[in-house]
């Protein structure tokens, strides 16, 4: 099948779902987006975020950027628009596209059962029941095997592995070796998770989990390249995304972010220093692992903004950008290929614009667009917070969203 053949028949291959040059409104002058800088300026007085970069792009072009507060909530070093973020989960649509390129080359399809290029999920099973004393189980087959759309929507039912979401999971994946470890190899920690049983059937629920992470093994596998070369050589290199990294080199590390934690009392403190300040580091998360700036990962955004160039055919966009989960949700939202997406019937948890796409990482670090207007926001604070920020975040969307 050629690569025409295979997007013209492959779901969600519609037109309609990119503006045509017909369609977009842009902006005749420079938005106000004085109240969104008002909204985020309180956010740091009142302590709900140490700080943000802010950044508004429409018609092509950045319209507006400005920084606030502090790198460290307890020092005094003030917040550089050039400052390097731990995007964490926005690393999720970038290796999605990773993904939708070897589709474009006709080495992989969307719904190509995983196990053909990972064989390590080869007849997965459902846990039923799990023992925490003795670490017995009873599962079963699952009922259909994995495909890699399945990976990219987190409908495989891999789990994240953290405890605190979910203690039998939690525990299984742990005392398989499934744990965070900065040098670990991905190809390693894919071997440790592909024989776990799944969290649920392939297909029938919506789990955020390592599903992204073994994107980016599939990625390495099928490319023979390892997953920071490919990004690099297919996504960075033709967006001239120049500070955006797994491992940050020690050039950069200045200007690298503190990263804190909001508790449930609501006390801010530091959290642990940044794995990807450590020189030794080898694991290259397809889920989390990126660092980059505000301007850098706006580079990525206004190709999905263009309807995919140069990276991605508008066609491919148009698969990423629509709802894959039917009825299902992701944090109130619809969800693509690894994207969020705003319907009227799920239009996030805090509503965002309808029609809009966009992602967040668990440091409160978002983006949204307005595809109409060839516009995006981009927020990158440096806190993890409960509710991901998401209704400071939607308040300056709305903001900017009235400027426009």
């Amino acid at each position: 099948m050629s690569r025409h053949e295979f997007w013209r028949t492959a779901p969600g291959a519609a037109a309609g779902l990119v503006a045509s040059k017909e369609d977009v409104r842009v902006p005749p002058k420079r938005p106000d987006v004085q109240y969104a800088d008002t909204v985020i300026d309180a956010a740091v007085r009142q302590g709900e975020i140490p700080g943000a970069v802010f950044q508004v792009r429409a018609g092509g072009t950045v319209m507006h950027e400005q920084a606030f507060g502090r790198r460290q909530f307890d020092r005094d070093a003030l917040l550089q628009r050039d400052d390097v973020f731990p995007v964490a989960s926005l690393t999720k649509p970038i290796v999605a596209a990773g993904v939708l390129q070897l589709c474009e080359a006709g080495a992989v399809r969307l719904d190509d059962v995983l196990a053909r290029y990972l064989p390590e999920f080869r007849d997965s099973r459902v846990v039923l029941q799990y023992d925490l004393r003795d670490g017995s189980m009873v599962t079963r087959p699952a009922r259909r095997p994995i495909t890699i759309r399945q990976l990219l929507t987190h409908t495989a039912g891999i789990h994240d592995g953290f405890v605190t979401s979910d203690l039998v999971m939690g525990t299984l994946y742990e005392r398989a070796g499934v744990v965070y470890d900065s040098r670990l190899l991905l190809a390693d920690k894919i071997r440790r998770l592909g024989p776990l049983p799944l969290a649920h059937d392939p297909g029938e629920a919506w789990t955020y989990g390592l599903s992204s992470d073994v994107a980016g093994r599939l990625i390495e596998v099928v490319s023979g390249q390892s997953l920071d070369r490919f990004l690099s050589r297919g996504i960075f290199e033709p967006l001239k995304m120049r500070d955006t990294y797994f491992c940050v080199p020690s050039a950069a590390r200045a200007r690298l972010v503190a990263r804190h934690i909001r508790r449930a009392s609501g006390e801010t403190s530091l959290m642990l220093r940044d794995p990807a300040e450590d020189s030794e580091e080898r694991y290259l998360s397809g889920g989390g692992g990126l660092h980059s700036t505000v301007a850098d990962y706006s580079r990525f955004v206004q190709a999905l903004l263009d309807g995919g160039r140069p990276i991605l055919s508008t066609v491919s966009l148009g698969a990423m950008t629509r709802n894959h989960i039917g009825e299902l949700t992701a944090f109130g939202f619809g969800y693509g290929l690894s994207i969020g997406v705003a319907t009227s019937k799920a239009p996030g948890r805090v509503p965002l614009p309808i029609g809009g796409f966009g992602w967040y990482g668990i440091y409160s670090t978002w983006f949204w667009t307005l595809p109409r207007r060839r516009a995006a926001i981009l927020f990158f604070s440096n806190i993890m917070d409960a509710k991901m920020n998401l209704p400071l975040f939607s308040r300056i969307v709305r903001a900017v969203e009235r400027a426009l």
